[in-house]
């Protein structure tokens, strides 16, 4: 087998990055945007010694579950992974294998919108062309529509097109209760883009007109939101997960809310606790937090500034919401030796998360459930429940 030999193969299984899977000689093949039992024709465009990856030249057999391709980058800019294909099956994908590697039934907590539910985006620059980075070589890909942002954000993005952008280099965009924040990063303090029409605007992180922030209004709370504010860029998938943590965690006297962010978990949990303590490195995080504490007249809640490795005292129950990376080892043995009797773990990496639980020893995984927080890409949100093992009723 060499780089660009074509092969007519049959895709016998599909994962989680978008691909079908194919063998030629016992030998594994990779194929983006190939359906399961299909016949393709490919051409090898990677190999490596225990897989290759190859790219549809045509296809023979057609799947009944494939959907027309509705944008002209989707093989390029690496950001979607399933528009090739029905949200019925991309969710049947993901529930398979998550199922496969907990070796467990989980719950689907289903989202309407597989499409334009993003309120959030953040875009890059070069040479007066604004888009994404092609995920291979990281040029722009320019585009007119993106079909996962909010509405409000790719209007926006088309009127940001007017501009000249030279020295510009990155812009976010977030979409909140019908209005727009813009954070221009720019080596140009007085670039034409400060002349664009929104509700607030930024440049290099520092406020120049408009509101300081925006409120997000969900379920009954209110959430203010910075342009470095951490929030959930899908609001239907953030009440989903929310709704079953809360579900999950029971409620009690005491929580501890690990890498609790701008405060919204805390938040939610606030009124079926006694006592809530978040705990987030990110100094600006906890300022919003305090701030999203006050707009919700919540007074049972605490918010401490701190690495969540150096956590000390003793919980009923914990809460965490980790980055990519998951859980430190500090924090793992924090969990262990913590006596909390139950443990709900929110996590948007699957691996790391079963890694976690691997660790977590003196906990048992009692259930959990899965959301498309991030329809049409490869990633899903996972919520868990644990209970520390004397707990459990025999």
């Amino acid at each position: 087998m060499k780089i660009n030999d074509i092969y007519e193969v049959t895709i016998i299984n599909e994962d989680m990055e978008g691909n079908g899977i194919a063998r030629i000689d016992n030998f594994v093949i990779f194929i983006f945007g190939a359906l399961k039992n299909e016949k393709v024709l490919i051409k090898i465009t990677e190999l490596n010694k225990r897989f290759a990856k190859g790219k549809i030249v045509n296809i023979i057999i057609k799947s009944p579950k494939r959907n027309r391709i509705l944008c002209p980058i989707y093989d390029k800019c690496g950001g979607c992974n399933f528009l090739h294909t029905s949200y019925e099956n991309e969710r049947k994908i993901k529930k398979d294998q998550i199922e496969r590697l907990f070796r467990r039934k989980v719950n689907y907590l289903n989202t309407n919108n597989s499409l334009n539910y993003r309120n959030k985006v953040v875009l890059h620059i070069k040479n007066n062309k604004i888009g994404f980075y092609d995920s291979k070589t990281h040029n722009i890909c320019s585009f007119n529509t993106c079909y996962l942002l909010d509405s409000l954000i790719n209007k926006t993005i088309y009127n940001i097109k007017e501009y000249d952008l030279t020295g510009v280099y990155e812009i976010m965009i977030r979409s909140v209760n019908n209005e727009v924040m813009v954070n221009i990063i720019s080596d140009i303090e007085n670039t034409p883009l400060l002349n664009i029409d929104v509700d607030s605007l930024y440049l290099n992180d520092k406020h120049i007109k408009g509101k300081e922030y925006l409120i997000d209004e969900i379920n009954k709370y209110k959430f203010s939101i910075y342009p470095l504010s951490f929030y959930q860029i899908n609001n239907e998938g953030m009440t989903s997960i929310y709704n079953k943590a809360k579900e999950y965690i029971l409620g009690g006297d005491t929580l501890l809310d690990l890498y609790c962010g701008t405060g919204t978990i805390g938040i939610w949990m606030s009124d079926i606790f006694r006592k809530v303590v978040g705990v987030e490195i990110n100094e600006s995080s906890i300022k919003n937090a305090n701030i999203n504490k006050k707009l919700n007249n919540i007074n049972n809640i605490e918010f401490i500034c701190s690495d969540a490795k150096k956590i000390k005292g003793k919980f009923d129950s914990i809460i965490v919401d980790p980055p990519r990376n998951g859980l430190s080892k500090d924090v793992i043995n924090y969990i262990n030796n913590s006596n909390s009797k139950r443990l709900v773990y929110i996590s948007c990496n699957y691996k790391t998360l079963k890694r976690d639980i691997d660790l977590l020893s003196n906990y048992v995984l009692k259930e959990m459930s899965i959301c498309d927080m991030f329809p049409r890409t490869k990633h899903v949100e996972c919520v868990c429940v644990l209970e520390r093992r004397q707990n459990i009723k025999r």
